[in-house]
């Protein structure tokens, strides 16, 4: 079956639907088009899955109703909005993948900042909140040279080795993204820490992008789930220093998954071998599932990036995954 369209605010009410996840607005979006509540309410009921038979008009008016409110105080907020179906939407996204290996599309992106970016190549730029003074700079080093030649730097904005990411890209004159757990409401900004960091990166033709919106709340898994959206808009990942067990990990799950490159910074001080926040370095070196980066092949390093990037193919097969409904 043909994909058909669903506008972002049929998106968006769907979502305020309880029980309605992304896997089922793609099936819905298979079965019937709506760019309008009123093609909603009028195709609904062609829908044959009985979960959603048990939906009612005032179901979907009252979702209709917390969704337009969302859009409005996004507006007011300057928060923008783009969903799936959108021409802007990233292709990568569609075919995000997750640390399991299944495709695990946004959505709906709300976003802060200049979309252009978006048509620019990605580099992940990752790490521990805890790097050594050889790993902030090691991070400011690689993304500014990264920038330098073209790339969109993506990150989380969290202090360490993520902060090192987005000011070595904007240090250098170049661009970067931050993708949010959080909404993109000033005061919801998180860390607050880097509040003024985060204005910056708008302010130097950057972006801020999440899935959440204003008013949702913002709990531990929704960092787990931004991680794999990072390695998603990216085309490769460079890991500036990581634990074994670190929170970085889920990214690089994600970008192996993905069957993109992973690279990790090398590192040749004792203080910086020794440190437990790079052993996830040396792990992922030893085991084969990344490519080392240092100084010194930094700019073959980028070729292949650049190759990776325009040889890319996207998977026009996520719908495939989801039962018609």
């Amino acid at each position: 079956m043909n994909i058909m369209a669903l506008s972002t605010e049929i998106i968006i009410t769907l979502q305020q639907l309880k029980g309605v996840g992304k896997h089922t607005i793609l099936s819905i979006a298979r079965s019937i088009s709506a760019t309008s509540m009123d093609e909603l309410l009028e195709n609904w009921e062609t829908l044959k899955a009985p979960r959603l038979k048990k939906i009612t008009r005032d179901d979907l008016m009252y979702a209709n109703q917390k969704a337009l409110q969302i859009i409005n105080t996004s507006e007011e907020l300057g928060i923008g909005i783009i969903s799936y179906f959108d021409d802007a939407f990233p292709q990568l996204l569609k075919d995000c993948v997750n640390e399991k290996g299944k495709v695990d599309p946004s959505l709906v992106l709300y976003y802060r900042g200049d979309l252009k970016v978006l048509s620019l190549p990605g580099v992940a730029v990752i790490g521990t909140r805890e790097p050594t003074s050889t790993g902030v700079n090691a991070g400011k080093y690689f993304s500014g040279k990264l920038a330098e030649r073209g790339f969109n730097i993506v990150s989380g904005l969290a202090v360490g080795c993520d902060t090192s990411g987005h000011e070595g890209a904007l240090d250098a004159g170049g661009v970067t993204t931050a993708f949010l757990a959080t909404s993109l409401a000033w005061d919801d900004i998180y860390p607050q820490e880097n509040l003024e960091l985060a204005k910056k990166i708008v302010e130097n033709g950057g972006l801020l992008l999440s899935e959440y919106a204003i008013g949702q709340h913002a709990g531990r898994y929704n960092f787990v789930e931004r991680d794999r959206l990072q390695a998603g808009l990216s085309y490769a990942t460079v890991v500036v220093q990581t634990g074994i067990h670190g929170g970085t990990m889920h990214a690089v799950n994600a970008t192996l998954q993905a069957h993109k490159p992973l690279y990790v910074v090398k590192f040749k001080r004792d203080e910086d071998l020794d440190n437990p926040k790079t052993q996830g370095n040396s792990k992922l070196l030893k085991g084969g599932k990344a490519m080392p980066l240092c100084s010194s092949n930094v700019d073959k390093t980028i070729l292949r990036i650049k190759e990776v990037a325009a040889s890319y193919q996207p998977l026009q097969k996520e719908l495939l995954l989801f039962a018609t409904v």
